[in-house]
């Protein structure tokens, strides 16, 4: 816990009481000097915090932000060491990879409330207005990249069995994104650092959709549709939470146990699909199966099954 969220943390103790400034300063040894500079930051951040003359501090609002020392109040796993960001950033998983690159611990990650050069797979951007929760974990996995082909179907399955919290219950769309019935809810991207036996680093990167917040993204779906008003850094928790659960499902039990509770949310079996490469080139149109070994989406077609490891897969008829 940083000096400023120990400011944070006694504004919060108090209630409406006031706190002075003086008796923070004692408490925390810090000087007072050093208590206005943490409450000038912490108005910054978007808190609430009113002065008194001769009184001292009260904290009168909380930002709905995924902050930090919001989103730990809500944090169920133990994993989590490092907290960073908030606020607006250009890309979370371009902040967490330079975080990775400085040695950053496994366990580390940036929270947003908006991007504004998120990314998406495939090289394509990610659109991340105000409304949504913006996520990128540092992990460091002891295994060689081709033992995390898994990790992004973990990733989905522990972030919808983490939302269950909120009353909803997520399917996941092969190969990363969470779908509610009528729009995409939620999408997972992975990049690494990795040699051919060792993995440096991995960042795993989410954008949920909480709430409109006057713009709407076209084919998505809110958590606000299903579960009301859930604040943001409730939900940025259960992100971080639901990614932890994934790499603990893979780690812990390894693929066949992902592949089994994937096996209970997937949106795609059993309904005809085209599955194309990312110059729109097909690969394989058929009914989708189900995912073998390594993680690739068997479809059956006209010509036998054919397993796709990489690419978009829409359903034939209404372009999901």
């Amino acid at each position: 816990m940083t000096r400023r969220d120990e400011v944070l943390e006694a504004l919060r103790c108090a209630g409406e009481a006031d706190v002075s400034g003086e008796d923070l300063a004692r408490r925390l040894g810090i000087s007072r000097v050093a208590v206005g500079k943490h409450v000038a930051a912490l108005r910054e951040a978007g808190y609430q915090v009113e002065a008194v003359p001769g009184r001292g501090y009260a904290l009168t609002g909380v930002p709905d932000a995924p902050l930090p020392a919001e989103v730990r109040r809500y944090l169920q796993s133990a994993l989590w060491e490092r907290l960073e960001g908030g606020g607006v950033t250009g890309s979370t998983n371009a902040d967490a990879a330079a975080l990775a690159r400085a040695g950053a611990p496994h366990g580390t990650a940036v929270l947003a409330s908006r991007q504004t050069a998120g990314r998406g797979r495939l090289g394509r951007s990610w659109e991340s207005p105000t409304g949504g929760v913006y996520v990128s974990a540092v992990l460091r996995p002891p295994f060689p990249p081709a033992a995390l082909t898994g990790l992004p179907l973990a990733v989905a399955v522990g972030v919808a069995g983490a939302l269950a919290r909120f009353g909803i219950e997520a399917g996941v769309k092969w190969p990363n994104d969470l779908r509610l019935d009528h729009g995409k809810l939620a999408g997972v991207l992975l990049e690494m650092s990795a040699e051919a036996d060792r993995t440096a680093w991995v960042v795993v990167g989410v954008g949920l959709n909480v709430r409109r917040a006057g713009s709407e993204i076209e084919g998505a779906a809110y958590l606000e549709d299903v579960a009301g008003a859930v604040g943001r850094a409730e939900a940025g928790a259960a992100v971080l939470d639901g990614i932890a659960e994934g790499y603990r499902l893979l780690v812990a039990e390894g693929f066949a146990s992902v592949r089994a509770a994937f096996g209970e949310r997937d949106v795609l079996a059993g309904s005809e699909v085209r599955a194309t490469d990312s110059e729109g080139r097909l690969i394989a149109e058929g009914r989708a199966a189900d995912v073998d070994g390594e993680g690739r989406l068997r479809v059956d077609t006209s010509d036998g099954v054919v397993a796709v490891a990489a690419g978009d897969v829409t359903l034939v008829g209404n372009g999901r």
